[in-house]
């Protein structure tokens, strides 16, 4: 994994929050890439998570 887009922007200014976790730092938006796929969620004010649905593919994140 040494080259890391956004899944929703394609922004490459993508940081580690823990493991198969990233926050997208362009669009705000946190994912984790895992055997399953990608998921993504939005960061609500208290911090909560809220998942957006999407039909992103592994292989669209990782270059």
């Amino acid at each position: 994994m040494d080259s890391l887009s956004c899944p929703q922007c394609g922004g490459r200014n993508v940081g580690k929050v823990g493991t198969g976790q990233f926050y997208c730092w362009d669009c705000y938006i946190e994912f984790s890439v895992s055997h399953r796929g990608i998921r993504m969620y939005t960061v609500e004010a208290d911090g909560e998570l809220t998942r957006i649905e999407s039909a992103v593919s592994a292989k669209e994140v990782l270059s």
